[in-house]
């Protein structure tokens, strides 16, 4: 679709702020997509790839079908393309890095746990790498805590992850540049947005935890998450994940290549494997 079907499509669905929210951000989708080029990158294979705070990362449960969908145009909300029922309708969902990581240490960190801990008045909740996963017992054994709740981080479910090989596609994008950041501020998981604007994007049955857990974040409903308003541009895609199957399929490599001529391939390991 162009953009004069995506403001008819909105205008006839979507109604008050939320249309206003929705207008706002096809306007700087358009604009990121008509301005914006990839810079390239320097990576040899073999060199460890290194993201910088604000890399936003995507994972698709599609694997090869879905990238070249997403190739076309980019990461498309519910209003756009029909997919797994969301929590957020109207919006994507991505990982937003809060610190600057070797690619290697970011998985090995989301590939482990996250656990709750729950004490006579007490709360806390942590993420333990997967490189710490044998360290269990020392971690969860304090007298100070009772109860211990434990399950995957959201990352290694959607994410190529040392956990599962469902997902094999991993999708970086460059969040460090102007065009990124306005799209931003139409990320429903920042506060900025008010919760009577933000009410429209959230799924009725999940509603009224969210307003809580979006003010209390922790392990669980995360800081490391944003999910953004319509659309986010192919244009900004960087590098590509794949998980171990992938990593040996040379035919989908070099697919995954002709999709994206000027972005890296790397592999669990955090390596560059084709460039």
């Amino acid at each position: 679709m162009d953009k004069e079907q995506y403001v008819k499509l909105v205008n006839k669905n979507i109604k008050n702020n939320a249309r206003k929210l929705l207008l706002k951000q096809i306007d700087r989708f358009y604009n990121s997509i008509n301005n914006y080029k990839i810079e390239s990158n320097d990576y040899k294979v073999g060199d460890l790839v290194r993201l910088k705070k604000g890399t936003l990362l995507h994972g698709t449960y599609k694997n090869i079908e879905g990238l070249e969908k997403i190739a076309k145009v980019g990461l498309m909300c519910d209003l756009v393309v029909n997919g797994r029922n969301s929590k957020y309708p109207y919006t994507v969902g991505v990982w937003n890095l809060q610190k600057d990581y070797l690619l290697k240490d970011y998985i090995d960190f989301y590939s482990g746990a996250t656990i709750m801990f729950k004490g006579e008045g007490l709360k806390d909740t942590s993420v333990i790498p997967y490189s710490k996963m044998s360290d269990i017992m020392s971690i969860v054994t304090r007298n100070d805590y009772f109860i211990w709740t434990m399950e995957q981080t959201k990352e290694a479910r959607f994410m190529p992850s040392y956990q599962q090989e469902n997902v094999q596609i991993g999708i970086i994008f460059n969040g460090n540049n102007y065009y990124v950041k306005e799209l931003l501020k139409g990320d429903i998981l920042n506060t900025t947005i008010s919760d009577e604007d933000v009410k429209p994007f959230i799924n009725e049955w999940f509603y009224e935890r969210f307003l809580k857990d979006r003010k209390e974040k922790d392990a669980f409903f995360t800081d490391r998450e944003s999910a953004i308003v319509f659309l986010l541009p192919a244009c900004f895609i960087e590098g590509i994940l794949v998980g171990r199957k992938y990593e040996k399929d040379n035919k989908i490599l070099r697919k995954i290549k002709t999709l994206f001529p000027n972005c890296y391939i790397c592999n669990l390991d955090g390596k560059v494997i084709f460039n």
